[in-house]
């Protein structure tokens, strides 16, 4: 790279320290530290489709409910007009109980496959029936104020706002009955699409006639306009909420999807197939599933989206102890960092450290030093459990930290080290996988559940392993990675519900050794092994990986807290160093480029 004296001009400005004006894209020197610093643009990562299972009965102008893993399908015209209903769990359609009244063209809301509101639509004539759904049947509620079809709507079962419909007339639904309310500023029928969280919050967009890519937002009170669509558009698809919601499709047949961020839409990868008449849901621009349509009216796509801001990582300060194979817990700006191993040689750590977001502090010790430690919770309220001495014994040994003090209770049923974990707090965290060497096999699926008293064995991992990334609580956990001695590098990824383990998108890097944090549906994996140490962060958004922005030093082994938005990582090997990172989501955040 070039000097300081070489680059000076036009482009490069000198600044002492970090440059406050600076605007996204930036580059500048750093005179106080001699530093090439740059301030990363806030880009949003592009989602994708993936075929999905296809609906039993396909068809057109449907409705729909729910989110990727939890869906419902109903009505539309095969043609004739159709009552069938569909439930998805994620993987397939299986066909339940029918809608009262066949109907197209109408409107549909609901967050899972259990609750949902129909209305509207046309039967032999337009009507205003309305039924709601409630897991297994649907019932009659009270009709809307005016009969239409071609309409839109948003929010759930309880708490819902239809609009449009060749008019700008637009209702609120409170689980027994409908008011008018405050009309769109525009008339139109045939949305694009709808999204909203209830109906107070709820975003419109598209629409005929004529074709149009106006976009109005509800507050609970008005409509206001706000940036249009790229594309205009009609019979297409959307879901999500009022600041995270995605259109998809157009007539004639096209695939063109757009994501909205709260201000703007923003161009994403197509569907797989063009189409219109279709419908679809999720609960924001994150996750959710296309259904039905023209062309391809039994067709489905699963949306795999991201649509969040790519953060960075920046350097912060070090830890006091520099270890490897240690524990955290907590969030970026509160943590807990404890165990390990350090040099000279083997040293199994007892330290802990509390971070404060600006420092790492010294705090009392564990009670049992141990390398390959497992960790969950706050940095006042944490388990320590699991792993080895250093007579290369597997640990059960578990610890309690009440914000002052480590209390060691009742230990793991399996001794082992190297293991996954997620967790809330010192009453309820999860254990799984991890090594029990030097038996046959080494590597083991075997998941406990800890109720703040006791371990209790439960279901085990699909794939044993040893070293994988764990975040999450309890009863809502991923298992990231890791290695089984086969040997293979695993790139499988488990989710956790409560009582058993699902497959669910690999991740695009296999390894073993990362860092994880975040939840089950929202999560940071980083760094790890091999085949060399590794500074690759991978986003999860509830359905794929995505890859951004790399650690600034590559590392395995090492601790982790926080969420997607905000997150930490340090210590970890090689070299051994007590190096701490900050994760930063919206971006915007500076970071340097030369030492």
């Amino acid at each position: 790279m070039a000097s300081y004296k070489q680059s000076v001009g036009t482009t490069v400005v000198n600044f002492a320290g970090d440059n406050p004006g600076a605007v996204e894209g930036q580059l500048w020197y750093d005179s106080t530290n001699e530093d090439f610093k740059y301030k990363y643009p806030n880009v949003t990562t592009s989602g994708s489709w993936r075929t999905g299972s296809s609906l039993n009965t396909g068809r057109l102008a449907l409705a729909s409910a729910g989110i990727q893993t939890s869906g419902l399908v109903f009505g539309g015209t095969t043609p004739p007009n159709s009552a069938l209903t569909e439930l998805f769990d994620g993987t397939s359609f299986s066909e339940v109980n029918d809608l009262n009244l066949a109907r197209r063209a109408f409107g549909g809301s609901g967050v899972s496959n259990t609750s949902a509101l129909a209305f509207g639509g046309v039967h032999t004539a337009n009507t205003a029936d309305t039924e709601a759904w409630n897991g297994t049947n649907w019932t009659e509620v009270a009709d809307m104020p005016v009969a239409r079809q071609g309409l839109s709507g948003s929010g759930t079962k309880s708490s819902t706002l239809a609009f449009g419909g060749s008019t700008a007339s637009t209702d609120s639904w409170n689980e027994s009955s409908w008011t008018e309310v405050n009309d769109l500023n525009t008339n139109r029928g045939y949305f694009s699409g709808a999204a909203g969280e209830s109906n107070t919050s709820a975003l419109a967009f598209g629409g005929t006639p004529p074709t149009t890519a106006k976009t109005e937002l509800y507050n609970g009170t008005n409509w206001t306009e706000v940036n249009s669509l790229n594309t205009a558009r009609t019979l297409a698809g959307g879901f999500g909420t009022a600041t995270s919601a995605l259109a998809f499709g157009n007539e004639p047949a096209a695939a063109i999807t757009e994501l909205w961020n709260g201000t703007n839409w923003v161009e994403q990868n197509d569907l797989s197939t063009g189409r219109y008449e279709l419908t679809g849901n999720g609960s924001s621009a994150a996750a959710g599933f296309a259904a039905g349509g023209n062309p391809t009216p039994a067709g489905v796509e699963l949306w795999n989206g991201a649509g969040s801001a790519i953060g960075a990582w920046t350097t912060a300060n070090t830890m006091n102890v520099a270890r490897y194979n240690l524990a955290g817990a907590g969030t970026q700006t509160a943590a807990l960092g404890f165990g390990g191993n350090y040099p000279p040689g083997d040293n199994y750590a007892t330290q802990t450290e509390s971070w404060n977001g600006t420092n790492w502090t010294a705090v009392n010790a564990l009670n049992t030093g141990r390398d390959g430690i497992a960790g969950a919770g706050t940095y006042t309220s944490a388990l320590a459990f699991g792993g080895n001495n250093p007579s290369s014994t597997n640990l059960a040994v578990t610890e309690s930290w009440n914000g002052s003090n480590w209390t060691t209770v009742n230990s793991l049923n399996l001794a082992r080290r190297t293991l996954g974990a997620a967790g809330a707090d010192n009453t309820s965290a999860l254990a799984f996988g991890g090594d029990i060497n030097p038996s046959s096999p080494r590597q083991r699926a075997e998941t406990e559940l800890w109720n703040g008293t006791n371990w209790t064995e439960t279901t085990d991992l699909n794939a044993a392993r040893i070293i994988p990334g764990g975040t999450g609580i309890a009863t809502a956990a991923l298992c990231v990675g890791g290695y089984d001695f086969d040997p293979n590098v695993s790139d499988r990824v488990e989710s956790w519900n409560g009582s058993n383990w699902t497959e669910v998108g690999d991740i695009n890097t296999a390894r073993y050794g990362l860092g994880c944090s975040g939840t089950y549906t929202a999560a940071l994996a980083f760094g790890g092994n091999p085949p060399a140490t590794l500074a690759v962060t991978e986003e999860w958004n509830g359905a794929s990986w995505v890859e951004v922005n790399d650690l600034n030093v590559g590392r395995n082994g090492m601790g982790a807290a926080g969420t997607v938005p905000a997150s930490l990582a340090f210590g970890g090997t090689p070299p051994v160093g007590g190096q701490t990172e900050e994760w930063n989501v919206p971006s915007n955040v500076i970071k340097t480029l030369t030492d």
